[in-house]
């Protein structure tokens, strides 16, 4: 999350003098939400990973979850498609151009 101050000339209430009012704009690009996690789980999670914040381990355990659960997905799918072998074409034709 990035706070950025923005300045705007306006007039004040009081005198109708002119003076600069700061405003505060923040841009996230993360969705804030809560959870519901278990005191044990998370005190694990955040025991293997020392120094982390609790957000930064549960975005790791996640992008961790997800890479480990596409390496599993692919082995899913060996030997589901045929696959023509076309490598000595292409070095072939590599080796004329």
């Amino acid at each position: 999350m990035v706070g950025q101050r923005v300045r705007e000339p306006t007039s004040c209430g009081h005198c109708g003098r002119r003076v600069e009012s700061t405003k505060r704009i923040w841009q996230t690009d993360a969705i804030r939400t809560t959870l519901d996690i278990d005191d044990a789980l998370m005190q694990t999670l955040l025991d293997r990973l020392p120094g982390r914040s609790k957000t930064d381990a549960i975005e790791y355990a996640i992008e961790t979850f997800l890479a480990t659960d596409a390496v599993e997905h692919l082995k899913k799918l060996a030997g589901t498609m045929d696959i023509e072998d076309v490598s000595h074409e292409l070095r072939a034709l590599d080796r004329t151009t």
